[in-house]
């Protein structure tokens, strides 16, 4: 009874290293995250999305620390008192890189995208799917991803792509109810309802 025990054992570990879960908990597990955030609702619940899927899906400890600004956490984040952020492409252009403005939302991204992993050594994953219009009277895009750290990702090689499994799931519509209902049930419940219906945990 002993040895079966044991064979079924095996199997069960066997099959949960070919998943995927086990693919991701084998590279992140025991390890511990921070998510930087700057307090707003929409950043707040993106935030426990990104953290809720990391901890479901690998077991890895997932901080959400808030800051009193943008450039505190951003500069944070440079000197990897953080790893992941949830950065906007109109933000990122104009303030953080100084840049003109793009108009199209695609190459405004693919800009950012590229400068940020040159200049900053931070790299932009998939677009959560949603724009914020545009901003100020640049009139740009704004477009929100999360944005993560080199060195992190190179801890953790599951991340990018547990991450960007968020990419394209939330529309405008689908980000003014999220924000609606998180007001009244609190943002980490709203996300993680999210996550389920989306078979994302």
């Amino acid at each position: 009874m002993k040895f079966w025990m044991n064979g079924i054992l095996t199997l069960a570990l066997t099959l949960l290293v070919l998943t995927g879960f086990g693919r991701e908990a084998a590279a992140c597990v025991g390890k511990t995250l921070t998510i930087g955030t700057t307090g707003g609702p929409q950043q707040t619940l993106l935030a426990e999305m990104v953290a809720l899927l990391i901890t479901e899906r690998t077991g890895t400890t997932v901080k959400v620390e808030t800051f009193d600004s943008f450039e505190r956490l951003h500069q944070a984040q440079l000197k990897a008192e953080v790893d992941i952020t949830i950065g906007y492409t109109a933000q990122g252009q104009l303030d953080v890189l100084g840049g003109e403005p793009i108009a199209d939302a695609a190459a405004l991204f693919e800009a950012v995208k590229a400068r940020y992993n040159q200049d900053l050594n931070l790299v932009w994953l998939e677009p959560f799917g949603f724009d914020l219009g545009a901003q100020g009277a640049a009139g740009i895009p704004d477009q929100a991803a999360p944005v993560v750290r080199k060195d992190t990702l190179r801890k953790f090689p599951a991340l990018a792509r547990l991450i960007s499994r968020l990419g394209g799931t939330i529309n405008e519509d689908t980000l003014a109810r999220l924000e609606q209902q998180s007001q009244a049930q609190g943002a980490r419940d709203v996300a993680r309802i999210f996550l389920r219906e989306n078979r994302l945990i």
